[in-house]
């Protein structure tokens, strides 16, 4: 018997990706698919996972969970609590230099 998870099933993926981004960051959507242990041995397979896992990235920069940027093909992502660390990072730096 095949279950039908619907949105809940997706829900489930995006928190788990959630949890990588969160855990090591910046990481890409490639990245991420070698966590999940995806075949990425030929272009092919990398481009097919890649697109995948960029998908749920994009959903996750959608509702403001994460932060991204393109460098070249690759989206890289970061939480979007790491902005609020080089904030403060940037704070204590001008407070040191004054």
């Amino acid at each position: 018997m095949v279950l039908n998870t619907g949105n809940a099933g997706r829900r489930g993926i995006e928190r788990e990706i959630l949890a990588i981004v969160n855990e090591r960051w910046p990481t890409s959507a490639l990245e991420i698919a070698r966590h999940f242990r995806e075949d990425t041995s030929s272009r092919g397979k990398r481009k097919k996972h890649s697109t995948k896992y960029a998908y749920y990235l994009k959903k996750l920069v959608a509702k403001r969970l994460v932060l991204s940027k393109r460098f070249g093909h690759a989206l890289v992502v970061w939480p979007v609590q790491a902005e609020a660390y080089r904030t403060i990072h940037r704070i204590l730096k001008e407070a040191g230099d004054a």
